[in-house]
């Protein structure tokens, strides 16, 4: 049996799951109703905790109070994106999601962003 490795972007796993471009997904996925719902998962394999990513020096805390006015990009389609909008959002918190975690790296150090937040093995 041969392996291939297809990239894909985050937010387009399962429909290019479902739509057989690729026999399964190895990703940093959490299991939601509303995924299970579409495909099936194994057993959890690990637990990755969330951590916010900032400039240093910045005091940002991953708290509605201390992003509030700040933009916290996030890798559209993740639990990151749906805990942002969920817990910050509505708190005075700009979301901002992207198809790409790299493109997020990038506006944070440009200043395009203020915050990231991610699966801490990927900061």
């Amino acid at each position: 049996m041969q392996c291939k490795w297809v990239e894909t972007s985050f937010d387009g796993l399962i429909p290019a799951l479902q739509g057989r471009k690729f026999d399964a997904i190895n990703s940093a996925m959490n299991a939601t109703d509303q995924r299970r719902q579409a495909i099936d998962f194994t057993t959890v394999v690990y637990r990755v905790p969330r951590q916010l990513i900032a400039k240093a020096g910045s005091g940002l805390e991953p708290t509605p109070a201390s992003l509030k006015g700040k933009s916290v990009g996030v890798l559209q389609g993740s639990i990151q994106e749906t805990l942002a909008k969920a817990h910050w959002e509505n708190e005075g918190v700009k979301v901002v999601p992207y198809q790409d975690q790299n493109q997020v790296y990038t506006d944070l150090k440009s200043g395009r962003l203020d915050a990231t937040l991610v699966l801490a093995p990927a900061g």
